[in-house]
């Protein structure tokens, strides 16, 4: 009787291990891409880095002599992309795979982030909110309405560093949250003390973001029946945490047009993106219910999406020229060259100076935002250059990586450098790639990248034209290095520093109150 238990057992097990490999000749024809080997069941997850997760990734990539980088985390498969050619060849030559986004149950499922379109799968509701988003920030829309306001706003925050140039990185965000506010709905940002409701809203909606977006931070992205459990019993705090933070983005993304609705039917409305297209659907008769909550997300995606972004770039390139004394005087010449010292930079100036051109470049390769981009995932299986990518697997562009790719960038890509988007001549050279991937990939590509360049670029070429940058020094005088080591969370920012901000002249200053009046 042991025999032919174990004569059955030894039959089981041949045949287990049969269809085991069978399946993984029959499904899986080609091997893996490179990465570490791993641990049964629970795969690399002691090979995930901790921190600069994305200089890791660059690191391991390099390791392993490959672009692609493999790793399987608890049963669920993830790629990282390493260089231009294969973002390329899988986000753009194979979108129709490629755009897909993972499940987010913490972010999208429980604290409602999926009214973004930038988070949500590829399909019909978002070519519906990209469309619209799309139609909104529109070139001619942008000429026509948003850079004079632009203008407008990067006054009005030349005037407070004046005032107040200890608090430039406070000016920096409301300047970029009250543009973007004014520019969606025509809300004037109130600025006392820094607080204004509607920026207020935004801030703490994107720090939730910012929270929950991190990896391995909630239990339930890795298992999501979680998000089922009552939000009352003992460990599910972050049911009550998302219901928390829930309520900040329904506040966020409605508060804000129900107030244009109010001031349009008192007739009090300032232009903005909303009223136009309120009337719009007004006027031809096209206005629903499903068509207003569908402006509702788009305008919420635009609004958070350049909430914080561009004044995170703007801080960064005022870094560096902080801390590259020569730079700041390259850029202050190139601006004088072209502007003089009678009048304001303005939007009648972008790409006449190709510096201020390469300076925005440059903060936007140095420095990225988003190091990694937002996950994309395929739900088929494929096979690129010899290897097989599964089905399911969660697919990263390392944008820290492309953007400091020394073939590409340079040696010192490590340095900013303006200089290496420019000829010998001072005209920008073309052979030198434009930063994209600071904004994304293929399909997935932020479509508000026009306004921001636009805003990011006006708000420079007037901080060279008005003011002089430097370092603070100690009480024995001797000047204090800002740390170039960025705060890490769901995107790269500036830790905070001081340095001294003074109008370059009488003139200057005159000239800056008077815009306002």
């Amino acid at each position: 009787m042991p025999s032919f238990h174990l004569t059955i057992s030894l039959i089981a097990l041949g045949l287990f291990l049969f269809l085991f490999f069978a399946h993984r000749t029959w499904i899986r024809p080609k091997p893996l891409p490179p990465g570490p080997k791993g641990w049964p069941i629970i795969g690399n997850i002691f090979d995930a880095p901790k921190e600069k997760v994305h200089i890791a990734y660059m690191e391991m990539a390099r390791k392993y002599g490959s672009d692609l980088l493999y790793l399987k985390m608890a049963g669920t498969s993830m790629l990282i992309l390493n260089s231009t050619e294969a973002t390329n060849d899988l986000f753009v030559g194979r979108s129709t795979l490629y755009s897909n986004r993972p499940r987010f149950p913490m972010i999208c499922e429980l604290m409602g982030w999926d009214y973004n379109f930038g988070f949500i799968s590829y399909g019909t509701r978002w070519r519906k909110l990209r469309a619209m988003f799309t139609q909104q920030i529109s070139p001619s829309n942008l000429q026509t309405y948003e850079k004079p306001r632009m203008q407008e706003s990067v006054h009005v925050f030349l005037n407070r560093l004046l005032e107040t140039p200890k608090e430039f990185e406070n000016h920096l965000r409301f300047l970029s949250g009250g543009n973007i506010i004014s520019s969606v709905y025509g809300i004037v940002a109130n600025d006392s003390d820094f607080h204004d409701p509607y920026i207020d809203l935004a801030k703490n909606a994107l720090q939730g973001l910012a929270q929950a977006a991190i990896p391995g931070t909630y239990l339930v992205d890795a298992f999501p029946l979680l998000k089922n459990i009552p939000g009352w019993i003992p460990g599910a705090r972050f049911k009550r945490k998302a219901a928390h933070e829930r309520k900040t983005v329904e506040e966020m993304i409605k508060q804000p047009l129900e107030f244009v609705k109010r001031n349009m039917a008192s007739g009090t409305a300032k232009s903005s993106m909303a009223s136009r297209a309120l009337q719009q659907m007004q006027d031809d008769g096209s206005w629903s219910e499903d068509k207003e909550n569908l402006l509702m997300n788009a305008l919420g995606s635009i609004y958070t999406g350049g909430a914080d972004t561009t004044s995170t770039v703007t801080n960064t390139i005022l870094l560096a020229l902080v801390c590259n004394p020569d730079i700041l005087k390259k850029g202050q010449a190139a601006v004088d060259a072209v502007v003089g010292h009678d009048w304001l930079p303005g939007i009648v100036d972008e790409g006449k100076i190709p510096y201020v051109n390469a300076l925005v470049m440059e903060g936007l390769r140095w420095r990225p935002v988003a190091p990694l981009a937002v996950a994309h995932h395929t739900d088929n299986a494929d096979i690129y250059k010899g290897y097989y990518i599964p089905a399911n697997t969660i697919v990263m562009g390392n944008s820290w990586a492309i953007l400091h790719d020394p073939a590409t960038y340079g040696e010192d890509v490590d340095q900013f450098r303006p200089e290496r988007f420019l000829n010998p001549d001072g005209t920008l050279n073309s052979t030198v790639p434009y930063p994209d991937a600071a904004f994304g990939y293929g399909r997935r590509i932020c479509p508000g990248r026009g306004f921001a360049q636009s805003a990011i670029w006006l708000t420079v070429a007037s901080l060279l034209a008005c003011f002089d940058l430097s370092k603070v020094s100690d009480k024995d005088g001797v000047a204090i290095e800002p740390s170039t080591d960025y705060i890490e969370g769901f995107g790269l920012y500036p830790r905070p520093y001081e340095c001294t901000i003074t109008p370059r002249s009488q003139s200057i200053e005159k000239m800056i109150r008077q815009s306002v009046s």
